[in-house]
């Protein structure tokens, strides 16, 4: 890995200190991904933008970025599905959210 020493930038304090990288694509910063929701995971389902095919969007899971990729992966396998991960969410394609609240719970969180 090269590391180079940013003599001047205008984004601030956006870098990780450990790291160097920017904030956004960091993996080894201690802040999780939905650090502001501390409440209970939601999971809902939406049809819009996808020609009326039902998704699962799980959201507010407080973890970090690597520690999401993992629980979406094992999500993904135990359902037999595809889907991703982005912006702090996960995206399971198909309306599991009965399984989903119920592996969740088994994983030690709260879902509604």
């Amino acid at each position: 890995m090269i590391i180079k020493n940013i003599v001047y930038s205008t984004d601030g304090e956006n870098f990780c200190p450990d790291c160097g990288k920017k904030i956004a694509i960091c993996i080894c910063c201690d802040k999780t991904e939905n650090d502001k929701y501390l409440g209970p995971i939601l999971i809902e389902r939406q049809t819009s933008g996808r020609r009326g095919k039902p998704v699962s969007v799980i959201k507010n899971i407080p973890l970090q970025k690597a520690d999401l990729k993992k629980l979406a992966k094992e999500l993904k396998k135990h359902l037999g599905v595809g889907g991703s991960c982005s912006d702090g969410n996960i995206i399971i394609q198909g309306s599991h959210k009965e399984r989903l609240i119920d592996l969740l719970g088994e994983k030690g969180f709260v879902a509604k």
